[in-house]
């Protein structure tokens, strides 16, 4: 087993832990799995927008491109750098929108670990709570193609037993997958193990208080005088 060393949260909000609750590990989906396909379409809708736009006079031509553009036909009194730009200028408004999208799915949600159970948390302004206690947990599959190898992440698959709100569900774009998945394998050992998933919390030292003085150190007082 890996040692579980509870970490302080960065993502996952802290208020929601219970008070013997401590978070194990978490993460965000990597960016490479939620944004280049949007900035791709984004990137390339904006060349074409830009290309027939360049037909008109004015503009600098984009190579190849505008001069392409530019042998379209006249239609209906239109030139090609016209009406060849209004579809591209909506194909780049939905790609960057598409972008957005994915930006906020992308930090807004959060996947975590605990010491007795694992969270799916989603949402910006509001909160959307998804959890699985990790004794109801069945399995814990990973998969990965050979590209989501080379960039190390993949999907993680979580299998519960009825009754869990979260489960059966595929967690996409999860960096380091097989080291998450075994945070969560260990943890779940030590819980069926009868023990608990983190070192317990140790209460600070208590200051020292005042010593009383033994009988050796107090001072002796002088013989009475008799009379």
């Amino acid at each position: 087993m890996i040692p579980l060393t509870p970490i302080t949260p960065r993502h996952f909000k802290a208020r929601y832990l219970a008070e013997e609750e401590r978070l194990l590990a978490e993460t965000r989906g990597t960016a490479l799995f939620y944004l280049p396909k949007s900035v791709a379409a984004s990137i390339v809708f904006g060349i074409l927008a830009y290309a027939a736009a360049a037909v008109r006079p004015g503009w600098p031509a984009f190579p190849y491109l505008t001069a392409f553009f530019a042998r379209g036909p006249v239609l209906f009194g239109v030139s090609p750098g016209t009406y060849l730009l209004i579809p591209f200028l909506l194909l780049l408004l939905g790609a960057l929108l598409g972008l957005l999208d994915r930006y906020l799915r992308w930090i807004s949600t959060v996947y975590a670990v605990t010491t007795t159970r694992v969270v799916l948390q989603r949402g910006i302004f509001s909160r959307n709570f998804e959890e699985m206690p990790i004794l109801q947990l069945r399995g814990v599959d990973v998969h990965q193609s050979v590209g989501q190898r080379l960039l190390r992440y993949g999907t993680m698959r979580v299998s519960s037993e009825s009754g869990a709100s979260l489960g059966n569900q595929d967690w996409q774009g999860i960096p380091h997958p097989f080291r998450f998945q075994k945070v969560i394998e260990d943890s779940r050992a030590r819980l069926l193990a009868g023990g608990t998933a983190a070192p317990p919390r140790t209460a600070p030292p208590a200051a020292p208080g005042p010593i009383e003085p033994g009988p050796s150190d107090r001072p002796e007082l002088p013989p009475a005088k008799t009379q």
